[in-house]
């Protein structure tokens, strides 16, 4: 049995999984989201100044809980869909094409797999950071940079219990990142355990977008369950603090709810993993390939 480093790993699998066209798609996916978010706030009919933070907001808040908009929805959803669709089978993708000699290079299948969630994660984290950068260089060209919350979002009156001493680029950040960030990591990688268990990518890839559709949908006027989703956890518009019908539905609600779907699925993936011979599957496949 191998004994790879695990950072070595890492870098294995990140290089396996990340290809320039892929980045460049995503880099263009993000610009056209952000030009759909400058398309909403440039025209809004008020005579109050706007900024690059308005387009952030608007792009990465989500629908609203009365909001049954399709091209609200497609805007929110396609970043998702991007990353399922790139990134939500390349532990099954691994066993595959490469299972046989992967995993006695690497020593064990545990560690095998925590090297898949771990790269999981960074493409997540990575992803999400690309498209916040993105999204605020393309509004730049539109609407000017400011480091405080603009009189059209003020106008709004939502941002009521804000403290004073912070930015809006603080606050957004602390709302938008870790909920985009968090609801990836955890529906991706439910995603990808789903592809391993069931050998079959596109079915898991159904199963995790279907989840982020059907949040939308239930969660439309039925404040009852919206925090019980799991793509509702990186709709900001619906938490508590924004939309009052909602109740018990905070961003610390969303970053636990999304730890222990984290936390769930490595603890039942591991004990698969252990159970499954991986190897001997892998080679009945080779056999009747």
């Amino acid at each position: 049995m191998g004994n790879v480093p695990f950072s070595r790993v890492i870098r294995l699998n990140v290089t396996t999984a990340v290809r320039w066209k892929d980045l460049l798609w995503t880099v263009v996916l993000f610009a056209v989201i952000g030009l759909f978010g400058v398309y909403e706030v440039v025209p809004y009919p008020t005579a109050l100044s706007k900024n690059v933070w308005d387009v952030l907001f608007v792009t990465f808040s989500g629908p609203g809980l009365v909001n049954d908009s399709l091209f609200e929805f497609v805007h929110w959803f396609l970043p998702y869909l991007f990353f399922f669709y790139l990134f939500g089978n390349i532990a099954e993708e691994d066993l595959s094409q490469r299972g046989v000699s992967l995993i006695p290079l690497i020593g064990s299948r545990r560690k095998w797999w925590l090297g898949e969630v771990v790269t999981l994660l960074l493409l997540s984290l990575f992803y999400v950071a690309i498209g916040i950068t993105v999204v605020l260089i393309v509004s730049r060209c539109f609407l000017p940079w400011s480091i405080h919350i603009s009189p059209f979002l003020l106008s709004s009156g939502i941002w009521q219990i804000i403290p004073k001493d912070l930015s809006v680029a603080t606050l957004l950040l602390r709302w938008i990142f870790p909920l985009f960030f968090g609801t990836l990591a955890a529906v991706s990688l439910l995603q990808t355990a789903l592809s391993i268990q069931w050998r079959n990518a596109f079915l898991s890839f159904i199963s995790a977008s279907a989840m982020m559709i059907l949040s939308w949908l239930f969660g439309i006027r039925h404040p009852s369950v919206v925090r019980w989703l799991p793509g509702s956890q990186s709709m900001l518009l619906r938490h508590t603090f924004l939309e009052p019908q909602v109740h018990g539905f905070s961003l610390a609600w969303s970053l636990g709810y999304n730890a222990v779907i984290i936390l769930a699925v490595l603890v039942v993936s591991f004990v698969c993993i252990r159970r499954i011979d991986i190897v001997k599957e892998i080679s009945e496949i080779h056999k009747e390939a």
